[in-house]
C-alpha cells in the first residue's frame, strides 16, 4: 500500500512540473494588444510569417458603436488623442472620417512592443473600399490610402403580378423592393403608379447586381424592363447599356421620356382630382378644384415634372409654401402645402425634370399633409391627367441599327411570364457576352 501510495505522489508531481514548464513557454511568447471593441471578438495574427527574434503584429476587429465617432471609438481602445488627431488629419485627402457612420468596421494593427501604440488602421468605408492609414518605418509619419476591390456585374432576372400592390409583387418573388422604385423610374412618363396600378398588372427586368467576392452588394442598371398596365404593354430598353448616362427607348428607337412626368411624386395616391365644382374642406363651399391632390406622408419628396425656372417660391395664408415653375411651350406648374423648400432654390432657379424642390406638407389652408399640383396651358388651369405631351429625342440615325440589334439580344434575356426566373441570365442568351464581367471605377 504504502509503495502504491509513493508512485501515486511521485506521477502527481510530475504532471505538476510538467504544466509548469509548459505555462512558462506560454507566457514568453505572449503579447496581449488592448481589449477589443466587442466582447468576444477574437484578436488574428497578421498572415506575414514571424521571424524569431520579432514579434508578430497582431490585428483586432472593432466596429463603431451608435452614438459613437471615429475618434471615440479609437480613445476607448486606449489610443491617446495626439495619434488620433495625427490618423484624422492624415485621412482628410482621401475621406473624412469625421461622415463615417454607426457600424462601420475597422480594424486595428498593433505595434508588438507597445500594446496602445497603433502600426495600421484599415476602415472600411463602402462594401467595395477601405481607408488604410498606417505609419512609416523611416519617418513615422501617417499616410493614408484608398484600396479597392473589384466590382463583378452579374444579370439577374425577376417578373411579377400585382395582386394588392406592386410592392408586394416584388416581395412574393423575392425581389429587393428598391428595384420596384428603378421600374417606376423607367416607365415614369407612361404610367402614373400613384393611381393607374390595377390588380393583374405584371411586369418582367433584366437588372445588373453587383458582387464583390462572390457577395451582393447592391444593384446596377435595369437593362431592359416590361410594364403591362390594364392591358397595354410598355417596354424599355436602356441604351448605352454601360454607364451612368444611358436613357430608355421603346424597341422602334422613340424615347420613353415625355416633356413631363406623370406625376410629381413617385408614390401616393389621389385624394381628389380637376374638377370645376368641388366642396371645399375647410371653406365650406362649392368651388373649382383646378388641380390634383396627392395624399402622401409629410416629408415625401416632390419632383419637379419638367425641366424649368422658378418663377415664384414663398408662402401664403392660402398656399401654404409653394413653388411655381415655368416650362417651355407656354406650360407652368404650381405644387402647393408644401412642408419645406429644397436647399438652394431661389426665384430664377433653373431645374431639372425629376429634381427634388421640395416636401408634401400641410402648410396653409390644408386638413392634412397632401400635395396640391396645379397644370398650367398658356395661363389657365388644365387637368395634366388628360394631356399628352410630346417625346424626347428618339435614337440618332447612326446608331439606330446598333441599338435594335442591342434591343434584339437583350429582350431575349427576360424571364418569361408564366415563370419567376431569379437566377443570373447564362451567357449564351447574351449574345456571347460574358455575364460577369468587372466594372470599371
Amino acid at each position: 500500500m504504502f509503495k502504491l501510495h509513493s508512485l501515486c505522489m511521485l506521477g502527481t508531481l510530475v504532471a505538476i512540473g510538467a504544466c509548469k514548464q509548459t505555462n512558462d513557454r506560454a507566457l514568453d511568447l505572449s503579447h496581449p494588444p488592448p481589449g477589443s471593441s466587442e466582447a468576444g471578438t477574437p484578436l488574428t495574427e497578421s498572415s506575414s510569417a514571424p521571424s524569431t527574434n520579432q514579434a508578430a503584429p497582431l490585428v483586432s476587429q472593432h466596429r463603431i458603436a451608435n452614438g459613437s465617432s471615429f475618434y471615440q471609438s479609437l480613445k476607448s481602445e486606449g489610443i491617446n488623442s495626439q495619434t488620433i488627431l495625427a490618423l484624422v488629419k492624415s485621412a482628410e485627402k482621401i475621406f473624412p472620417v469625421k461622415e463615417i457612420e454607426a457600424g462601420t468596421a475597422y480594424s486595428i494593427t498593433w505595434n508588438p512592443e507597445e500594446s496602445v501604440s497603433p502600426r495600421k488602421v484599415e476602415l472600411k468605408y463602402a462594401a467595395d473600399s477601405s481607408l488604410v492609414i498606417e505609419k512609416s518605418e523611416t519617418d513615422l509619419e501617417w499616410t493614408a490610402s484608398k484600396t479597392t476591390l473589384p466590382v463583378t456585374l452579374i444579370r439577374k432576372t425577376f417578373r411579377g403580378v400585382v395582386g394588392t400592390t406592386l410592392w408586394e409583387s416584388a416581395e412574393i418573388v423575392g425581389m429587393d423592393p428598391v428595384l420596384i422604385t428603378s421600374l417606376a423610374e423607367v416607365f415614369a412618363w407612361q404610367v402614373d403608379f400613384n393611381r393607374a396600378v390595377k390588380r393583374g398588372d405584371r411586369w418582367r427586368l433584366t437588372v445588373e447586381q453587383k458582387l464583390v467576392a462572390d457577395q451582393p452588394i447592391g444593384w446596377g442598371n435595369i437593362l431592359v424592363a416590361e410594364y403591362e398596365n390594364d392591358g397595354q404593354l410598355h417596354t424599355g430598353i436602356r441604351f448605352p447599356q454601360e454607364g451612368a448616362h444611358g436613357s430608355y427607348y421603346m424597341p422602334n428607337g422613340q424615347s420613353l421620356k415625355r416633356m413631363f412626368l406623370k406625376s410629381p411624386i413617385k408614390f401616393g395616391r389621389i385624394t381628389s382630382g380637376f374638377s370645376q365644382n368641388r366642396f371645399h374642406p375647410i371653406l365650406k363651399t362649392n368651388r373649382p378644384h383646378n388641380g390634383v391632390d396627392y395624399g402622401a406622408p409629410t416629408g415625401t419628396p416632390v419632383m419637379a415634372v419638367g425641366k424649368g425656372e422658378v418663377i415664384s417660391i414663398g408662402y401664403t395664408p392660402a398656399n401654404g409654401n409653394m413653388i411655381k415653375l415655368r416650362h417651355g411651350g407656354g406650360y407652368q406648374t404650381a405644387y402647393v402645402h408644401l412642408h419645406n423648400f429644397a436647399s438652394g432654390l431661389h426665384l430664377g432657379s433653373n431645374v431639372e425634370q425629376g429634381q427634388i424642390i421640395g416636401a408634401v406638407g400641410s402648410t396653409g389652408m390644408a386638413t392634412g399633409p397632401h400635395l396640391h399640383f396645379a397644370f398650367y396651358t398658356n395661363g389657365v388651369y388644365a387637368d395634366p391627367m388628360g394631356l399628352k405631351f410630346p417625346s424626347a429625342e428618339p435614337i440618332g440615325t447612326s446608331d439606330l441599327n446598333q441599338f435594335k440589334q442591342l434591343a434584339s439580344n437583350v429582350l431575349q434575356t427576360l424571364p418569361a411570364w408564366q415563370m419567376a426566373q431569379q437566377e443570373p441570365v447564362k451567357a449564351s442568351t447574351l449574345d456571347g457576352e460574358n455575364p460577369s464581367r468587372p466594372l470599371m471605377h
